[in-house]
């Protein structure tokens, strides 16, 4: 029998549910719930995989520091990789649509707080950088250089938040799903065009 993915979802819910009360204490409530899971699973082909990657998906916040099109600053892409050492959500950049954003893939409870914290740091560092450049840079006359400086304060800002973080250490099973699910759910990942402290204005453009 084939299954659309809403079909699969509310499989993967009452199998859920089932397994949660083959743990129960009434012995033969645990047993027919155990059973019912097990021949639902062979039935339908459904793996313990399955099960467990049913508590993962994405969640999406706004780039904040690039629109659609334009090159990532390199600020911007080690402040995802911080966000993924603190959460183990991992980060995929898009800016193929007509806004762009960033993808968190993991269990959905960690992709979800990744998300809010980076949108809340980016834009906290959006405002940090405008600062920055306005107060330090006001005798700096070229438009390259001003934007090197900035992204270079950037980085710094970046390493500081990093060096206050305790990284999140995920489970060899958590690495084995995220990377099930990625490669379930994107078959093809870019790598993100990066522009640093080194390039001009119009490099980076």
């Amino acid at each position: 029998m084939t299954m659309n993915d809403e079909q699969k979802k509310k499989l993967l819910e009452r199998l859920k549910k089932l397994m949660a009360l083959s743990c129960s204490a009434n012995e033969h409530e645990a047993a027919s719930a155990l059973e019912k899971a097990q021949a639902l699973m062979r039935e339908f082909s459904i793996t313990e995989d399955d099960l467990d990657l049913a508590d993962y998906g994405t969640t999406e916040s706004p780039a904040v520091f690039i629109k659609s099109g334009q090159r990532l600053p390199i600020y911007a892409g080690m402040l995802s990789h911080v966000m993924e050492s603190a959460f183990g959500a991992s980060a995929v950049w898009d800016s193929t649509g007509r806004e762009a954003k960033v993808i968190w893939i993991g269990p959905q409870s960690k992709t979800e707080i990744a998300a809010y914290s980076y949108t809340v740091l980016a834009r906290l560092l959006q405002k940090k950088r405008s600062e920055y450049k306005f107060v330090s840079l006001m005798q700096e006359r070229s438009p390259g250089r001003r934007e090197a400086r900035a992204d270079t304060y950037c980085e710094g800002w970046v390493t500081g938040v990093r060096s206050n973080i305790m990284p999140y250490q995920p489970s060899e099973k958590e690495k084995r799903l995220s990377d099930l699910f990625t490669r379930q759910k994107f078959l093809s990942l870019g790598k993100a065009d990066m522009r640093g402290a080194g390039l001009s204005a119009g490099e980076s453009s």
